[in-house]
């Protein structure tokens, strides 16, 4: 219901929104592992060659927020890209996460909000050659949120997670835990039970480094 009540409230206080191609809403909420405090609302807005992005994000992020608001999220978070990026999302415009690494879980757990399903434009990727960009973006964000704890907690879970869905795990919030306790990996538990109670920040920021490199260097080596 939570679904379905948030598309019926974008769409009749967007409507049709000029440069717009599509609005796609995925992620946990559709997944059915949305934890209130912890987890975001993800969209994805697929933008027509040539709009303005400031323009239309503008218009339509009020709006996302206003329809949200109920559902007590950590942010509403609007990932965009340009139609035609989409034939090759790894190598043009943006890599998120959820276009390469984990692109069959948003091919399972999305909802088409206003415009045309983008699935079938997506392709399939060698799962060796996203992993090691993956890896790389891990190692290149490590650096870039030096001495912001905020995200480096961020980007241990996200680490954390990646090790579990290596290991056969899907994305689902139990799954994912379930996973790294079979692996019988302390620190990634910790990290990951920390994410699920709020995204608590219990841990220092060398712990968290030391963590994202050991654990992305182990990574790689299975590569």
């Amino acid at each position: 219901m939570k679904v379905e009540g948030l598309i019926e409230c974008v769409r009749q206080k967007l409507g049709r929104v000029p440069g717009l191609h599509s609005l796609i809403l995925f992620g946990s909420l559709v997944r059915g592992d949305f934890i209130p405090g912890t987890s975001d609302v993800d969209f994805f807005a697929v933008l027509e060659d040539g709009a303005d992005p400031e323009g239309i994000l503008s218009k339509i992020r009020p709006v996302l927020e206003e329809c949200s608001s109920s559902l007590r999220s950590v942010e509403v978070d609007i990932a965009w890209e340009y139609y035609s990026n989409l034939r090759d999302p790894l190598n043009l415009g943006y890599p998120y996460k959820f276009l390469t690494i984990y692109h069959r879980d948003f091919r399972e757990n999305h909802v088409v909000v206003l415009g045309e399903d983008v699935v079938e434009s997506l392709p399939e990727y060698n799962f060796r050659e996203i992993l090691s960009a993956r890896l790389d973006g891990i190692l290149e964000n490590l650096e870039r949120f030096s001495g912001n704890r905020k995200m480096l907690h961020i980007l241990a879970g996200e680490t954390a997670r990646l090790l579990a869905f290596i290991h056969g795990s899907d994305l689902k919030k139990d799954d994912v835990l379930k996973t790294l306790k079979d692996l019988g990996d302390g620190d990634a538990i910790r990290i990951y039970e920390a994410y699920l109670d709020g995204r608590k920040t219990y841990f220092d920021e060398e712990f968290l480094k030391e963590f994202v490199r050991f654990r992305v260097g182990k990574m790689r080596k299975g590569l």
